[in-house]
């Protein structure tokens, strides 16, 4: 009976004391997205589960929606995935996972097919970032007369696009996707325009100093990676 009860114990103990390996990344469908019943999935989602397990660890995942939910290196083993630009100090650069390119996206119902055709019209776009660099690189390079909507939150660029009051808005690709995915299905037929305004990778960091750790890391993505992509 004793043993009996000391295993049991030991059952009930045991995912307590599991280590948990923080992991973060950006959301987007594809990357980690959570479905109706809250259950996140994607490619983050399954290179932060294979990295853990690499170590002995189960992952919890947290979403980094803007820079300032980058949590701040430390001395633990964790994983982000943000795009490149946004790696915080005290990170190591890892490898690529997915090239989150910049887009444009016009309404339902827009005649606009290309950037092109967006010739003096109004274009949602935070002032000061990459993406407006990219934008008015892009339209200057293309000859293409630049009328930019300029907001300086996020949220208040993707409220004025839904409310029509741009005729179009430029994002990584992946938030793009994003917003057409969260209005419930309002946005669904939005049409993200072929044009490629700029690379945008989005890679792996781990904390600075952990050499071994982050060569563990880089070696189990780029083992994934190439599996994902021969596999399509």
């Amino acid at each position: 009976m004793r043993w009996l009860l000391a295993l049991f114990f030991t059952l009930l103990v045991t995912p307590a004391l599991a280590k948990v390996m923080p992991c973060g990344g950006v959301v987007a469908p594809g990357l980690a997205y959570p479905d109706v019943n809250g259950t996140w999935s994607g490619l983050e989602i399954s290179l932060c589960q294979d990295v853990a397990s690499a170590a002995g660890e189960t992952s919890v995942f947290t979403p980094i929606l803007q820079d300032s939910d980058t949590p701040p290196p430390d001395n633990q083993k964790s994983l982000i995935f943000v795009p490149a630009g946004d790696i915080a100090k005290g990170y190591n650069v890892g490898p690529v996972i997915f090239n989150d390119y910049q887009a444009l996206m016009v309404p339902d119902g827009s005649k606009v097919r290309t950037a092109a055709d967006l010739a003096n019209a109004s274009i949602c776009v935070e002032p000061g970032s990459p993406e407006d660099f990219n934008l008015t690189a892009y339209f200057a390079a293309h000859h293409i007369a630049l009328r930019e909507f300029v907001f300086q939150e996020t949220d208040e660029m993707h409220d004025a696009y839904v409310a029509h009051r741009c005729d179009a808005i430029t994002a990584r690709k992946s938030l793009l996707i994003g917003l057409r995915a969260n209005e419930d299905g309002a946005r669904k037929n939005d049409i993200i325009l072929p044009d490629n305004l700029g690379d945008n990778p989005v890679r792996g960091a781990t904390p600075a100093g952990q050499t071994a750790w982050a060569q563990t890391v880089a070696t189990i993505i780029q083992e994934q990676t190439n599996v994902a992509s021969s596999h399509p």
